[in-house]
């Protein structure tokens, strides 16, 4: 489905999932396998996200979900653990005709991705599937495994014959460099068609992110003004108040450059600096986005700060002299007409003053200044603040006369909140994109060279990290940070949000 239809749709897709299909058509018939089928992406995410489209009507009229790991797990003992699983993650209740519709069927089978035995049984067992729920052969893979996995997964897949005409969506982190990006690439494209490849980045499959294209393109208030003539910078920050959870040998591995700049922040950016797509359609919109990569400068380690919580290094699994960053800040530039000396600052870390994400395009002051300076001591003039998550929206900042006889300026905000608004809770990311993976929809996905040219970006800051500064958890990070944005700051996420209302 166009992207087009689903923007113009936003409302109606979101009502769809709280209970009716909303003209929206169901996939084609086939299985959705997912490779790691006992793990925690697929207990918190796949599975009730799976569940939640089977209620909206939104599954395929014949499907079959199959899950496979090494864990021993029977048919029932799987629903049962599906069950758990979807009760505690699924934001729909889960009732007993639904459950009974979606848990049949629900398979899982055992075995290990190194064995090839594995992978001639799961063929055996997709095609009875095929013959007993109709899904005429057709078949979506999820890569729910660990990195390490993809290689032998796409390998086994490949050689059982499994690959050819089905889709395969894979997760992040997409490579750890740009060699292993490429090299993961080549694995890829010697099984699947690139076409039918979708590498998963949630954060694309938010409605807040998608609305940035209609923010701009939509809006003739906006466009006109979204270029260096009148963009001082843009911020975007990605803040969590939770640490790594018990994640500390994963983390160590990755880091917050790896884990949250490389796959998604970087991928929103090119929402922000992109040029109008020659149409809403996968081809176009991955064109424009990766033009924006292209123009991106590589960042050197002088414009990256990076930090690490107190008490990090005391976490399970997280050596004693950890180098890791939790935290981490860069400068970065477009070179390109539009955007050439407009700086796009951004941050993201563990264990920061709040969960928020949020970008924020400040705008360049009046260049007659007829009421003195209109900086903000906080924030640094007019700006338009995109809500990521929580309380998505929209705010406008600008100054308006303080009541009273004296002749003074005060900071206002134009306020635009999507639930209430729109009378509807948002599409989670995950139901969106498995919904558009088995549609065959790539326009929420990101392309090969695009993966690709978003680590030669940051190649320089992997090879020659800069030093690591210790920041106090519940802060906004190091205070070295500020240096980066300087003679500007940081604004602080939601610090204009009024109440929300009901």
């Amino acid at each position: 489905m166009a992207l087009r239809t689903r923007i113009a749709a936003g409302p109606l897709v979101a009502g769809a999932l709280e209970g009716g299909a909303g003209g929206l058509s169901r996939p084609p018939p086939q299985s959705i396998v997912i490779l790691g089928g006992s793990g925690d992406l697929t207990r918190r995410k796949l599975l009730p996200a799976l569940y939640h489209l089977g209620v909206a009507g939104l599954l395929p009229e014949h499907y079959a979900v199959v899950g496979v790991s090494r864990s021993k797990l029977d048919p029932e003992g799987f629903r049962r653990w599906a069950r758990a699983c979807t009760e505690s993650f699924c934001r729909c209740d889960v009732d007993a005709p639904n459950w009974r519709r979606f848990e049949a069927g629900l398979s899982h089978l055992s075995g290990d991705f190194g064995d090839p035995a594995t992978f001639g049984r799961l063929a055996e067992h997709l095609g009875s599937l095929d013959r007993a729920h109709g899904t005429e052969g057709r078949r979506l893979f999820y890569l729910a495994t660990p990195p390490s996995a993809f290689s032998e997964v796409i390998r086994g897949l490949g050689e059982s014959g499994l690959a050819r005409g089905s889709g395969v969506v894979v997760e992040k982190p997409f490579g750890r460099d740009a060699a292993s990006a490429r090299a993961l690439n080549r694995a890829l494209a010697d099984v699947f068609d690139e076409g039918r490849v979708f590498r998963i980045d949630h954060y694309l499959g938010k409605e807040t992110v998608q609305n940035l294209l209609v923010l701009r393109f939509a809006n003739t208030i906006v466009e006109p003004l979204w270029n260096r003539r009148h963009v001082d910078h843009v911020q975007m920050t990605v803040a969590e108040d939770i640490g790594i959870e018990g994640r500390g040998s994963f983390y160590e591995e990755v880091g917050a450059l790896r884990d949250m700049v490389q796959p998604h922040i970087l991928q929103v950016l090119t929402f922000v600096a992109m040029e109008p797509p020659a149409s809403l359609g996968a081809d176009d919109l991955l064109a424009e986005k990766l033009k924006v990569l292209r123009a991106m400068r590589p960042v050197q380690p002088s414009d990256v700060v990076r930090g690490q919580y107190l008490g990090y290094r005391s976490e399970p699994g997280v050596a004693a002299a950890s180098q890791t960053e939790t935290f981490v800040a860069l400068r970065l530039e477009v070179e390109n007409d539009r955007w050439a000396g407009v700086p796009f600052f951004v941050r993201t870390g563990k264990r920061l003053a709040r969960r928020t994400s949020e970008i924020t395009v400040a705008f360049r002051e009046p260049e007659i200044r007829i009421f003195g300076s209109a900086r903000s001591e906080r924030h640094g003039g007019n700006h338009l603040a995109i809500r990521i998550q929580p309380d998505e929206g929209i705010s406008l900042s600008f100054l308006a006369k303080r009541p009273g006889a004296a002749l003074e300026l005060g900071e206002a905000a134009l306020d635009f909140w999507y639930e209430p608004t729109f009378k509807s809770r948002l599409v989670e990311a995950y139901e969106r994109l498995l919904y558009d993976a088995m549609q065959g929809d790539r326009t929420l996905f990101t392309g090969a060279v695009g993966v690709e040219r978003a680590w030669e970006i940051l190649e320089p800051a992997l090879t020659d990290p800069p030093a690591l500064h210790h920041y106090r958890p519940g802060s906004w990070g190091p205070v070295e940070a500020d240096a980066l944005v300087a003679p500007r700051r940081w604004r602080v996420p939601g610090s204009t949000d009024r109440v929300r209302p009901r």
